[in-house]
């Protein structure tokens, strides 16, 4: 089933204001949300991750953006196809990958190298969803961040607190950008479905 792209703006637009409505007045929802927005502000979309198995979550999300009429691709370097679209086997395959945000559904030790793909290849931002993460991959976040990188990263399973957030005066303005820690002041991250279904 595939939506008009009338419906899908509507839908995405339905989405992020839900999203912002229920988190407006905490300025740590409203560091999320410009993340969220940023995210789904792509032209283009990929799933590391999704496969032929239909009960994986990483299935699940690329199917559920197929759904919502997103140009997405699968990456999965050992599977053919996933919902009947054949799967690229990186991020270096995708035809224009600083124009497409990545959901990472992936072991942590995978994802680490999907992250230093993403950043070298100019990924506008990415989305891992829950598991997909360890204290490397967040070591490796904040490391990146530290460094400059661009590639906006929203981390599903962890919590985002109000001092977490960087300033880049660079060639793109000021970018606030939320970073991923636990903590006491802290609230959990929707998974990027729950937020395209809302």
């Amino acid at each position: 089933m595939h939506f008009a792209p009338v419906t899908v703006l509507a839908v995405l637009s339905a989405a992020t204001s839900a999203l912002g409505a229920t988190l407006a007045l905490d300025p740590r929802a409203q560091l999320l949300q410009q993340s969220v927005d940023h995210f789904l502000a792509a032209p283009r979309f990929a799933v590391v991750g999704a496969s032929g198995d239909d009960a994986k979550f990483g299935t699940i999300v690329f199917k559920t953006m197929l759904e919502m009429g997103l140009d997405a691709v699968p990456v999965n370097p050992y599977a053919p196809s996933s919902a009947g679209h054949p799967c690229v086997p990186s991020l270096e395959d995708l035809p224009n990958p600083e124009q497409t945000s990545v959901s990472i559904v992936t072991q942590p030790a995978v994802t680490l190298a999907i992250l230093h793909q993403a950043i070298a290849l100019g990924v506008p931002a990415v989305w891992l969803q829950p598991g997909a993460e360890d204290a490397a991959v967040l070591e490796f976040i904040a490391s990146a961040r530290a460094k400059g990188s661009h590639t906006m990263f929203i981390h599903s399973s962890a919590n985002y607190t109000s001092d977490d957030r960087r300033r880049d005066d660079g060639d793109n303005g000021d970018d606030v950008t939320p970073t991923c820690r636990r903590g006491a002041r802290s609230f959990e991250t929707p998974d990027l479905i729950s937020t395209l279904l809302r």
